[in-house]
């Protein structure tokens, strides 16, 4: 009987590692073997990542090393860069099998994550699964949780503890930067009672976190002619005591139904909500086909969090942008103050993409200058939420 070894090449992207859970039931159903390393495996499926330039060198960094070391094992990529750039795949590996991204109806088969991709996360995400239960263990002891900061320990990286379930695929978004929607095409929401039935299912086997997962959660629905408003109430209207995260939650979708989300997102079900907004500059978001306005943005963001203290909003920004002046950048520096945990993005030029062929392209050495400033902004950022948590306290009986 053949072995097969799947690993992801993400940092921690929880699509590609519910992916995996789909790849390694296709082995199985095709009667293949599990292998608790790639060097006992026939088989070595490299899930993917390349929405950056430096995620597609780490991919092709991996799929490279396998290649190499392991000559006699067959090497299958899957995942989003055969699809970003194809091109790439063509001249350096074009012996190399791809496997396609599995159908939106297989994911409701791959609802949990599995402990073995944890091995595979970077340092720094490694070093949060590690803390993660002794911070738990601290406020079990106190009979306390600390507010927001329980939530971001349980939300900021995958956790094991979750039910997964998939509203959509796909978005309708035009960013010029973007080369996912490449890979992950236009939008396919599931069905509503698809979805809620999933979150039953979880339910009835005594699962109490679940994760909302798409590309764009914001816009689930439209394709349905719904709303994502009207999946979030049917969540709520679930009698049965539960938290969810949202995953990547487009801003210009708060601005099509406000005062509802922001009714339903007070709502202490919802733990962690994902908001990237990319710049905090309106001159480049228009740049960057992001049609949103950031004043509103952050006053929905303050009303949500008036309600819903508890509750862990993320951020995204990119650092770099094509024409970005230093006064865009500090009002992406000055952005992060509405945001709980924020990740700072390098941009890359991807393929194909408008923004790779913008004139005006920062200079490497400014986009690094630029990248230590905001991370020092986000570490004091991250800093003052811990403390300001400390004061912030929840009982717990």
């Amino acid at each position: 009987m053949k072995s097969y070894y799947v690993i992801s090449s993400t940092e921690g992207c929880a699509t590609n590692l519910q992916e995996n859970n789909s790849y390694r039931k296709d082995y199985e159903a095709a009667g293949y073997k599990a292998s608790q390393s790639a060097a006992l495996a026939d088989v070595i499926l490299v899930n993917t990542c390349a929405y950056s330039q430096q995620m597609e060198t780490r991919s092709t960094d991996m799929i490279s090393e396998f290649k190499k070391k392991y000559p006699n094992a067959e090497v299958v990529v899957a995942g989003c860069l055969p699809k970003i750039n194809p091109q790439l795949m063509k001249t350096e590996f074009k012996n190399v099998e791809i496997k396609s991204l599995p159908n939106l109806v297989q994911f409701s088969d791959s609802n949990q994550f599995d402990k073995i991709d944890f091995e595979n996360l970077s340092d720094k995400h490694r070093l949060v699964v590690k803390a993660r239960p002794i911070y738990f263990a601290i406020e079990k002891f106190l009979k306390i949780k600390f507010n927001p900061l329980h939530n971001i320990f349980k939300t900021v990286i995958v956790n094991e503890d979750f039910h997964l379930v998939t509203a959509s695929t796909g978005c309708l978004g035009k960013c010029t930067f973007c080369a996912i929607k490449r890979a992950k095409g236009s939008l396919r929401s599931r069905p509503m009672q698809t979805i809620i039935s999933e979150f039953e299912q979880g339910l009835q086997h005594n699962k109490k976190l679940f994760w909302l997962l798409g590309d764009d959660i914001g816009c689930w629905g439209i394709d349905l002619n719904l709303k994502i408003s009207d999946l979030l109430q049917s969540m709520i209207d679930i009698q049965k005591e539960f938290k969810v995260v949202l995953n990547y939650f487009d801003p210009h979708y708060l601005q099509a139904d406000t005062d509802r989300l922001i009714s339903q997102l007070s709502n202490a079900k919802f733990i962690g909500l994902n908001m990237p907004i990319q710049s905090g500059s309106q001159r480049i978001l228009e740049k960057m086909a992001r049609n949103y306005d950031l004043k509103h943005v952050y006053k929905t963001i303050a009303e949500i969090k008036t309600k819903n203290p508890a509750v862990a909003i993320k951020t995204n920004i990119i650092v770099g942008f094509p024409g970005e002046t230093w006064s865009d950048f500090f009002k992406s520096a000055w952005s992060i103050r509405h945001f709980d945990a924020i990740l700072a993005l390098k941009f890359t030029p991807r393929p194909q993409t408008p923004a790779a062929l913008m004139q005006n392209q920062v200079p490497e050495t400014i986009k690094i200058a630029r990248m230590a400033m905001i991370n020092i902004l986000i570490l004091r950022r991250h800093i003052w939420v811990s403390i300001s948590s400390l004061f912030n306290i929840e009982t717990v009986c």
